[in-house]
């Protein structure tokens, strides 16, 4: 269920199976002194439960939205958590989608670490057992990829531009030059694979899954080489990672903000109707307009020259949050 506790079912699990057993011993038990073994037994039985469910939600500790933006296209919409398990670096989820077809599933990102991501996996086999047959890396960024391994699982071709992919190789070496160093690190990577794309292209690629087109875009001129996009003309859907944030401040660097803007104004005149980002909930066209002059206003605090008559609105400022 969308927005549920991670890890819910073992809670029933563990909180039923003993009730159970304990309630038909209740009912033979006859005597009050069975009855007061029997209660404080129920009760310890119930008290491990909670502990071991709260011990599984401290180590994984996200909720999530999952919202159908249009038929069959779905945007998993994470809180804004500290999780305490895989890279500091991107200790912070990504937003990720999937679009189901009648031929397969097409996944987008794969969110901060592979537990976020078998919640993503959850939410796809409760609504179809068609298997996964793409994953797109919209960036190198771990926020966005670390989850990889559980689509490998799947059988899924993973996708990025080639210059992702390389990126992607860099922080696997860097990662593992940290952990060499760092015992926290190594436990909190515990279980963790880094899994690199099998697939890459560069400028363009355009797929075709059960009916529908998802055109794959190369934007690496802008804030950072690597990026992608990916669009689906026919429902003007654009997935565009963290060239697009909504109501969050970017988590990126801001080393380049002029080759970013540049890049938001080739994708501002493509007939979209809906923006994916990459952190965030989906946003329409004034949401995306809104983000380009958030971005405006930074370069001429950057640059005054450039600098806007007015900056955005402080409403819009005020409902961003700081994503480290």
């Amino acid at each position: 269920m969308a927005g549920a506790l991670k890890c819910m079912w073992i809670f029933r699990k563990n909180v039923r199976g003993p009730e159970s057993g304990v309630r038909r011993l209740w009912h033979i038990a006859h005597d009050r002194a069975a009855s007061r073994l029997l209660s404080t037994v129920y009760s310890l039985l119930i008290a491990f439960s909670f502990l071991h469910s709260a011990i599984l939600f401290s180590a994984i500790p996200g909720r999530y939205e999952l919202k159908e933006i249009r038929p069959h296209v779905f945007v998993w919409i994470p809180e804004d958590l500290i999780y305490l398990v895989g890279d500091p670096k991107f200790d912070r989820a990504g937003t990720a989608a999937f679009i189901i077809t009648r031929e397969g599933v097409l996944v987008v990102d794969t969110t901060n670490n592979p537990f976020n991501a078998r919640e993503l996996l959850y939410e796809i086999r409760e609504r179809t057992d068609l298997p996964v047959k793409y994953v797109i890396d919209t960036d190198a960024r771990g926020d966005h990829m670390l989850g990889n391994e559980v689509f490998v699982d799947q059988g899924a071709t993973i996708i990025s531009t080639s210059v992702a992919r390389i990126q992607m190789s860099q922080y696997q070496q860097d990662l593992a030059r940290r952990m060499m160093v760092d015992e926290r690190l190594q436990a909190r990577m515990r279980g963790i694979h880094i899994t690199l794309p099998n697939q890459t292209f560069d400028g363009a690629l355009s797929l075709q899954l059960g009916g529908e087109e998802f055109r794959l875009l190369d934007l690496g001129n802008g804030a950072s080489a690597g990026d992608a996009a990916v669009y689906m003309p026919r429902e003007k859907v654009l997935f565009l990672g963290d060239l697009y944030e909504n109501g969050v401040i970017p988590r990126r660097g801001m080393s380049d903000v002029p080759a970013w803007l540049k890049i938001l104004g080739q994708v501002e005149s493509m007939d979209v109707l809906s923006y994916v980002p990459g952190g965030g909930p989906p946003g329409d066209k004034n949401d995306f307009e809104e983000f380009r002059q958030f971005l405006e206003w930074v370069a001429g605090m950057l640059d005054p020259s450039h600098l806007l008559e007015s900056p955005p609105s402080p409403g819009r400022l005020a409902r961003m949050t700081v994503a480290q």
